[in-house]
Formats: C-alpha cells, sequence, structure tokens
C-alpha cells in the first residue's frame, strides 16, 4: 500500500493485491479537527492559473444547460459583487430541486437532476457549482459528514477574493439551505464527485467482485473555547 497526494491535495491509498483468497477487507480511521465554520486565505488555494481554472471550467457532472445559464444571467444582473453572486446562487439552488432518494445516481449530471425537478445532497452540490463557475466564482465540490447523519454528505466551497491576496472560503449546503458550520467535516474535495470517490479501482478474475462500504463519526471532543474534534 502506498500513499500520495492527488492534485486537488487529498490523501490517496493506493493498494494492490495479487491474489485475493476469497475477500479483502479495508479498514480506515483519522481524527479530523475544525477550528472555524469558514476560512480566509491570505493566499489562493491554487499554484497557477490552470489550477484556479480546474474550479471554473465546467466537467462533465457540471456542463450548464440553458436553464442554468438563464439563472446565472438573471443572478448576475441582481448581485453587485461575487460575494452576493454566491450568495444568490446558494438561494435559487436550494429551491431548484426537491430531496428525493433514489430519482438520481453518481452520474447524473447538473442539467438532468433540474430536468427532473430532484435529487440528492450531490444533484444539488452539482447545481450549484454549475451555476457559480457561470458567474466566474470559482467552486469546488466536498465530500465528508455532517455529524447527525448516518450518510456521507456532499457540499460546495465557494472561493471569493475580498482583497489583495485575500480569498475568503465560504460553504454553501444548498440540501439544508444554509451555510456550513463547524459540524460539517471534510473528507475529500474536487471539481465534482467525479475526483472524490471514496473508492476506485479495477478487479479482474473469474469470480463476480461485489463491493460493499460503510461509514460512521463521531464527536470525541468539543470544546467551545478552542478547536472540535472528530473522528470517522
Amino acid at each position: 500500500m502506498t500513499w500520495e497526494r492527488d492534485e486537488f491535495g487529498n490523501r490517496v491509498a493506493r493498494v494492490v493485491a495479487n491474489r485475493v483468497p476469497q475477500a479483502i477487507d479495508f479498514e480506515a480511521n483519522f481524527r479530523l479537527e475544525r477550528r472555524s465554520a469558514s476560512v480566509t486565505l491570505e493566499a489562493p488555494p491554487w499554484r497557477n492559473d490552470r489550477e484556479r481554472l480546474a474550479y471554473l471550467r465546467p466537467t462533465a457532472l457540471t456542463a450548464p444547460d440553458k436553464r442554468l445559464t438563464a439563472a446565472a444571467l438573471d443572478i448576475a444582473h441582481d448581485a453587485a459583487d461575487a460575494n452576493e453572486r454566491a450568495e444568490l446562487a446558494h438561494v435559487w439552488t436550494a429551491k431548484a430541486i426537491a430531496y428525493r432518494f433514489g430519482v438520481t445516481g453518481y452520474s447524473t449530471p447538473a442539467a438532468m437532476a433540474l430536468h427532473l425537478g430532484l435529487g440528492v445532497c450531490q444533484d444539488y452540490a452539482h447545481i450549484l457549482l454549475a451555476v457559480l463557475r457561470l458567474l466566474n466564482v470559482p467552486a469546488r465540490y466536498v465530500s465528508g459528514h455532517l455529524i447527525g447523519e448516518g450518510a456521507p454528505h456532499a457540499w460546495v466551497e465557494a472561493f471569493i477574493e475580498r482583497g489583495p491576496g485575500m480569498i475568503d472560503v465560504v460553504g454553501f449546503d444548498p440540501t439544508h439551505a444554509r451555510r456550513t458550520r463547524i459540524d460539517y467535516l471534510t473528507v475529500a474535495v474536487g471539481r465534482d464527485f467525479a475526483d472524490v470517490s471514496p473508492t476506485s479501482g479495477t478487479y479482474s478474475g473469474p469470480a463476480q467482485g461485489r463491493l460493499a462500504a460503510t461509514k460512521e463519526a463521531e464527536v470525541v471532543e468539543l470544546d467551545a473555547s478552542g478547536p472540535a474534534e472528530a473522528v470517522a
């Protein structure tokens, strides 16, 4: 097993097994510390323009259609600055679809979820990403946990410049129609869900493979005057 960092800064474990007698199990435990619900950076999170464009260009899952483009144009007309554009995009997305499990899948693009009017957290995130990028607001997909919910969760972080070299990282959760709080625990970030899939790989053999995964997160220490820590 080897560990590495991907282009988005995520820590990735690569495992190669030459043979599997019956099954192979993976167990990962990690400790995560949160100090604030929002962050102000004194330097951009990207090293060059190419990396910045990765959070501005559409992907297969965030490609805009006419409805998304029209929404972005309306928001751009009403908003005074990038912060307001991001806020209005979040408000619009939270109302754009209704939450329903089982209608969409991991490969459902934002435009299709919007057409269906239904989706889950990743669909809300993809729709918001599509609109933010049309508004020229760099933004990334976040996969993680919301303490108190059993399933993994997804939300969006927008990068909003507020001065020379100063960038606010603002988290939006359109599924719950609110900004993220300190109980949102980030596991991985990327351009869309395809960049942060919890597990991926290939299997070759005569037997049929099956993947099963479970996750859970719990608070192990909470200090109102300092950091909060969680283990997953």
